[in-house]
């Protein structure tokens, strides 16, 4: 799949509720997640995939949930949710409190991942 045939895939699946990609390459590798907007912002039409996955905010908290470094719970409360991040910082036991937005779990993602693709 080139880089123009995700974009019109991914055009075509859009909804108000997915906000991520998961996506991975012909080599099959690694799989990668991304907000769409920065995915379709650095997307050329030569590269090439092997698939993709929409995803929204349950379904991505869920995918970190089941690794196994990574600790966050959802919490409800009267004025939003939230998201519990339990993490090592510097070397010590740290805990952030972020609101559930797509930025907040790219942040923890991002922090987790240190900028790398998952195996």
């Amino acid at each position: 799949m080139t880089g123009e045939e995700i974009r019109t895939a991914i055009n075509l699946q859009l909804d108000n509720d997915t906000q991520f990609i998961k996506w991975w390459r012909k080599e099959n590798d690694f799989v990668d997640y991304e907000l769409i907007d920065k995915f379709l912002g650095r997307l050329e039409e030569g590269q090439t995939f092997s698939g993709f996955e929409l995803l929204d905010l349950d379904q991505m908290l869920e995918v970190m949930q089941r690794w196994p470094s990574v600790r966050v719970t959802l919490e409800h409360r009267t004025h939003g949710d939230f998201i519990h991040w339990e993490h090592q910082e510097h070397g010590r036991a740290t805990v952030e409190e972020l609101p559930y937005s797509a930025a907040s779990l790219m942040h923890i993602f991002d922090r987790e991942t240190r900028g790398d693709t998952i195996q």
